[in-house]
């Protein structure tokens, strides 16, 4: 499974910057001016590189892009999360812990329509 998603690097610690690389290689042509993107993380990225500029070019095709950050936000950008180097690509980052939280930004995503 680790090989067919690569992801995760085998020594078990997470990359967005490596991820968000493959996920652009592979799937960034499917993405139109109808396309939401919703980016579920911490983005704890252990010190790796951010390959933030896979963001930038969803952002220029997509119709809206969304982080949305496990992590309470007191937490963001300490240690090795490096949430607002990816946020400023999205049109929103959002804590998103619980189903309250999730129902918050369903419904001010709505409200943009």
């Amino acid at each position: 499974m680790n090989t067919e998603a690569d992801v995760v690097w085998v020594d078990g610690h997470s990359d967005y910057g490596h991820a968000l690389e493959v996920w652009h290689d592979r799937h960034i042509h499917e993405v139109t001016h109808k396309s939401s993107i919703i980016i579920l993380g911490d983005a704890r990225n252990n010190y790796h590189a951010s390959q933030a500029w896979t963001l930038a070019e969803m952002r220029k095709r997509a119709r809206r892009v969304f982080w949305l950050d496990p992590e309470p936000r007191s937490y963001w950008d300490t240690g090795d999360s490096i949430v607002s180097e990816y946020a400023r690509y999205c049109d929103a980052a959002h804590e998103c812990r619980n189903l309250r939280q999730l129902q918050r930004f369903v419904a001010s995503v709505v409200d943009l329509q």
